[in-house]
């Protein structure tokens, strides 16, 4: 266990994988479809590493505020979806999440924070919404979620370094966000770039003596770009950067069947 002392800094929300919004359109050949079929699947794997994140103390909480800000997660989800006359992609991810908080210089109060990888899920959607020729605007909607789990939890303690709680205050993270942009693909590459807005609510469970605490994402609004690479039409890699309200980077690989 380390130590951790959590205060209000200039760091950033998290916001979930986006991946290329124009996945649909460009995916427009599978190992076992022929070109352009009425539907096909894909199946894949997402590494996503959040450097931190910027929460707020949701009104009328406790005034035994632990002045938790700052937060990483790093995870590796499995991912599948069903495409739809390569304007609609239905999709589900399913993997891990570790939680790492960072400390910060600060009295103010102590924590004891404790985190590991841990169940996490996500679903959404994909929607080619306009066409251009080969450049389109689309849009995706997408939940995602980190379930409470005993083995991730805070402990609570005073300026004497005594556990007020002895019991551990395990928490959830969950969110949704809709996102924005544009694609345009040049032979095997698509680069694209978009704004997203997020609303990400994290739950401190309730403890004998301390009551539940509750932290919303305070900057709503982010941008996002990234680069996909088409490898014969089946195997598409993709390298995301967002930016702006976050720090993030993601890699997903893709298989088209």
């Amino acid at each position: 266990m380390r130590l951790w002392i959590f205060l209000f800094t200039l760091s950033s929300l998290h916001a979930a994988y986006v991946g290329n919004p124009a996945s649909a359109a460009i995916m427009n050949t599978g190992i076992f479809s022929m070109q352009n079929p009425f539907f096909k699947g894909t199946t894949g794997y997402i590494l996503d590493y959040v450097e931190n994140k910027r929460y707020v103390l949701s009104d009328g909480n406790p005034a035994a505020d632990p002045k938790f800000r700052k937060f990483s997660i790093h995870t590796q989800n499995a991912s599948a979806s069903l495409i739809l006359l390569e304007r609609i992609e239905l999709y589900g991810t399913a993997g891990g999440s570790k939680q790492n908080a960072n400390p910060i210089n600060s009295q103010d109060f102590l924590v004891n924070f404790h985190g590991t990888y841990q169940f996490s899920w996500g679903t959404g959607a994909k929607i080619v919404l306009l066409q251009w020729g080969k450049t389109y605007f689309c849009t995706d909607v997408a939940y995602f979620t980190i379930p409470s789990s005993p083995k991730s939890f805070f402990k609570f303690l005073n300026r004497l370094n005594l556990e007020l709680d002895m019991n551990k205050q395990p928490f959830r993270l969950r969110e949704w966000q809709i996102a924005g942009a544009l694609a345009s693909k040049f032979y095997f590459v698509t680069p694209y770039v978009g704004a997203l807005y997020l609303h990400s609510h994290l739950h401190v469970h309730s403890g004998p003596d301390i009551s539940a605490i509750d932290y919303y994402n305070e900057r709503k609004w982010g941008l996002f770009y990234g680069l996909t690479l088409s490898i014969t039409g089946r195997l598409h890699l993709n390298f995301e950067r967002r930016v702006a309200n976050e720090f993030a980077y993601g890699f997903s690989t893709t298989a088209v069947f």
